[in-house]
């Protein structure tokens, strides 16, 4: 039998996280360089076809997943057979949905007004058809919080797709090019995972014994689902409304937008649903640590978005040229919908690990449906009203948001603002302190320096675990 994950005490906890996180930046630092060669050697249109792609192979892999990897996860006794049917089941939803998907990829082209979709929805269905076993096997490392192991594959699979990118794009293949690329990250992905096996784990597949899968992933599948559909809309409907050209601008925006989101990537929530069931599970009051939570990410990454917004315009035209210039008007809302994400990102997770999976449902339910609803009305062919569009969205489901929260994890919406002012307050410094300079470097600099002086002076939390970090470095290297 599979041990459940034993109680961690707060400093492996701590040394796993930052574990995670330095490997979520190296592997986005390295994809974001791609990403700027990649900038300088496509057309804003061949970027914005793949990203197409990609969202339909998007939806696939999360109705691929069913729910099973937060069920390994959450499972406190995983046994052979329950491991066994969730293998089974991967197989047989991996199978029906790549049949799916390379007989309908015409159609899917056609609905979406891009006939030249359809090659590369079927080269990115071969990689669909490679992830169950990288799948499982990355659930099983989350289980145990091995954040080295997945630091490993992370680099991997980034050096991979890295290579095989620029060297197809250099020989003219284009969009087609990039989905070979991540084709063979997968493969790699999945080799590396091979040798991570627990001994005495079968995988032999079981056909039966699916129910207990299915009654946890049916609340969890609808979550994750609307969840990547709220993060698809923008590749998906844009692409309809406005054309891929567009879809590349938008993506450019949120590739800069998006950086503290994607360096931090798996770490933001790393260990979140296995540490707040046992909490749940005790009887100790979740309010505290999803404040401390709040209040660290929007430490880190409110000040860095609200630089991004002022600076928008150098930067874009610094990193991928002038050639998309046009992305820097949807960069300012982009960038208050990520920090009101971010202000919130535990509790939505801390929903699914009390065993409510159903509410974070209804809450991603509620903001996709306003953001077709506001892209409807507000979209009028302009980049920045569709990116507006996606802000208002998450506007208006704030007071339901809210609620669900004040009843379910007793976190009323006084104790978010309280906890969240003093990350305000450093971002509002920051932001000040970068104005004066034209230098986008002397800026850059400014805020950077502005910024620990800001968490010292508002007391802020993040400030006492920059100094374990430190003193965790300290410990290692002796």
């Amino acid at each position: 039998m599979i041990a459940a994950l034993p109680m961690h005490d707060n400093g492996r906890l701590r040394r796993a996280w930052w574990i995670n996180l330095a490997s979520s930046v190296g592997a986005v630092v390295g994809s974001f360089v791609i990403g700027l060669l990649l900038a300088r050697m496509l057309a804003p249109a061949e970027l914005g076809l793949f990203a197409t792609a990609s969202a339909v192979i998007g939806v696939a892999q999360l109705l691929r997943d069913l729910g099973v990897s937060s069920y390994l996860q959450r499972e406190p006794e995983l046994d052979a057979e329950r491991f066994g049917a969730c293998v089974g089941l991967q197989i047989a939803v991996t199978a029906a949905l790549g049949a799916a998907l390379l007989a309908g990829a015409g159609l899917l082209a056609q609905l979406l007004g891009m006939p030249t979709l359809a090659p590369l929805i079927r080269v990115l269905t071969l990689g669909l058809v490679l992830t169950p076993f990288s799948a499982l096997m990355a659930a099983l490392q989350l289980r145990a919080l091995e954040a080295s192991r997945i630091a490993w594959v992370s680099r991997l699979g980034t050096l991979s797709w890295g290579l095989a990118s620029i060297g197809f794009t250099q020989q003219g293949h284009g969009a087609l090019g990039l989905a070979w690329a991540q084709v063979l990250r997968v493969l790699v992905c999945t080799i590396a995972y091979g040798f991570m096996r627990p001994p005495g784990l079968s995988w032999r597949p079981r056909w039966q014994g699916w129910r207990p899968v299915l009654r946890f992933g049916s609340g969890a599948l609808g979550g994750n689902l609307l969840s990547g559909l709220n993060g698809l809309v923008p590749d998906l409907l844009l692409g309809r409304l406005g054309g891929s050209a567009q879809v590349a601008m938008l993506g450019r925006a949120n590739a800069v937008v998006g950086s503290f989101q994607n360096m931090a990537g798996a770490a933001i929530g790393f260990g979140t649903l296995p540490l707040v069931a046992r909490q749940h599970a005790a009887g100790t009051s979740l309010a505290p640590g999803l404040m401390r939570a709040s209040a660290l990410l929007t430490g880190a990454a409110w000040p860095l978005l609200a630089w991004i917004a002022m600076e928008r315009e150098a930067l874009l035209h610094l990193l991928f040229g002038s050639a998309w210039a046009g992305s820097a008007a949807a960069v300012a809302p982009l960038a208050l919908t990520a920090a009101l994400g971010l202000a919130t990102h535990h509790a939505g997770l801390a929903l699914t690990a009390i065993g409510r999976p159903h509410l974070a449902t209804l809450l991603t339910a509620a903001q996709f449906a306003a953001r077709l609803l506001l892209v409807g009305v507000l979209y009028d062919g302009r980049l920045a009203s569709f990116a507006w569009a996606l802000a208002a969205a998450v506007l208006l489901v704030l007071p339901l948001q809210q609620r669900l929260f004040e009843r379910h994890l007793r976190l009323g919406l006084p104790q978010l603002l309280r906890a969240d002012l003093p990350s305000l307050l450093v971002a509002g410094a920051c932001a000040l302190a970068a104005t004066p300079w034209a230098s986008l470097w002397l800026s850059a600099a400014a805020a950077f320096c502005a910024w620990p002086l800001a968490l010292r002076l508002t007391r802020h939390p993040l400030l006492d675990e920059l100094i374990q970090l430190a003193r965790l470095r300290s410990t290692t290297r002796k």
